[in-house]
């Protein structure tokens, strides 16, 4: 009897940190299984998705955003296997529910906050990313017997593409090394690598010698990166870049220090241990995707004045940007949030490369509060498996 998974998710985030490592786990519990990727419509989604995860060649079929908006909507079908599951690893939970419903088939989600709590009838099984979350849902309504604890998927994510035994740790050359995460989509990538060159080129000149790491996400497009990348060498032609296009965690665990901006990076670097610091220029907040309707209603030209108003007020009323700062509910990691010209941030970042036992602080904080072993692919696997078998089809 065929048996068929159903993944369904969008954007750089969830695509590699949860949903590659969980269909990979997911060929390796049982090599016939039918997979299908269904991608999701998402504001945090870059535009070069299907391109990329194509390239991972572990999906029978892929439904574009459009294709799962038709079959939610009642207006297309979508045949599968009788034995399936939908598992939720990213987007709209509202959504993923209806796909699940439209199929006739039951549903399952990863969660990493509460905010399911409101919709947890639409899923026959919740898939907590820590102890934390597994207790804040059961406080917050949803069944006890509903809820497992399976771990974060990130973590498989990032071990499987390290050698068993690395991990963080600083660099052994006397020259330091700075990774820079500029972001996963074009339009950021744009303005963040530049940005963060200038105040390379700017800490080169108040501390020295310092060798950059340019980590490249797959999802950014090869002409937006090598237009940068040439870019910056005709702007700064002594400074030492290299620019990383393949795994990025082993050439990340080995830097002395990472600059990054706010996003689902932060918590794959917490897991990794790497010190950090989060940096928010705030000529990003216009080009930067945010929660909900907000986002699609203020991408109109005649209103990016509005959508900068209401996001710098958003701004302004978070505690912390960094989200392993807000899973902890205090400050682990450096937040530099503002109006920081290159010369400013080149200071801040020399003031921590001149502080190992600052940066030896923050990877300690991380490694105490998000190690977590290796396995929640596998065991999110084995529970979907076990509900498709089930033929469980209420929620």
């Amino acid at each position: 009897m065929p048996v068929e998974l159903i993944l369904a998710g969008n954007g750089p985030g969830e695509l590699s940190g949860w949903i590659a490592p969980v269909a990979r786990a997911a060929r390796r519990a049982l090599p016939d299984l039918r997979l299908t990727l269904a991608l999701s419509p998402s504001q945090f989604a870059g535009g070069r998705e299907l391109q990329v995860v194509q390239t991972w060649n572990l999906f029978d079929r892929i439904l574009e955003p459009r294709t799962c908006l038709r079959v939610a909507a009642g207006l297309e079908a979508l045949p599968v296997a009788e034995t399936a599951t939908l598992i939720h690893l990213g987007g709209d939970l509202w959504l993923s529910g209806r796909l699940a419903s439209r199929i006739h088939r039951p549903a399952c989600a990863l969660v990493e906050t509460t905010l399911v709590a409101r919709r947890h009838q639409m899923f026959s099984r919740l898939f907590a990313v820590s102890t934390g979350v597994a207790a804040d849902l059961t406080a917050s309504g949803v069944p006890r017997e509903k809820i497992i604890m399976t771990g974060d998927p990130r973590v498989d994510a990032i071990s499987e593409t390290i050698l068993p035994g690395l991990t963080s740790a600083p660099g052994t050359s006397a020259i330091p090394t700075i990774s820079i995460l500029a972001s996963s989509r074009d339009r950021i990538f744009t303005i963040a690598a530049l940005y963060f060159l200038r105040a390379g080129a700017a800490l080169r000149s108040q501390s020295g010698a310092v060798r950059f790491k340019m980590i490249v996400s797959p999802y950014v497009s090869p002409s937006v990166w090598m237009g940068a990348r040439e870019d910056a060498a005709r702007r700064w032609p002594g400074l030492d870049v290299e620019w990383v296009t393949g795994e990025p965690w082993p050439a990340v665990a080995a830097s002395d220090l990472v600059v990054t901006i706010p996003g689902t990076n932060t918590l794959e670097l917490a897991i990794l241990g790497v010190p950090f610091v989060v940096v928010l220029d705030t000529d990003l907040v216009t080009v930067a995707p945010v929660e909900g309707v907000l986002d699609w209603v203020t991408r109109a030209p005649g209103l990016r004045r509005l959508r900068r108003t209401l996001l710098l007020r958003r701004l302004s009323q978070l505690r912390f940007a960094a989200l392993p700062n807000i899973r902890a509910g205090r400050e682990i990691v450096p937040e530099l949030i503002g109006r920081w010209t290159p010369e400013e941030l080149a200071k801040q970042i020399a003031a921590l490369l001149r502080s190992p036992a600052k940066r030896d602080e923050i990877r300690q904080a991380l490694q105490d509060t998000f190690t977590q072993p290796p396995g929640a692919s596998r065991a999110i696997v084995d529970a979907a498996l076990a509900l498709a078998h089930s033929g469980l089809n209420t929620r």
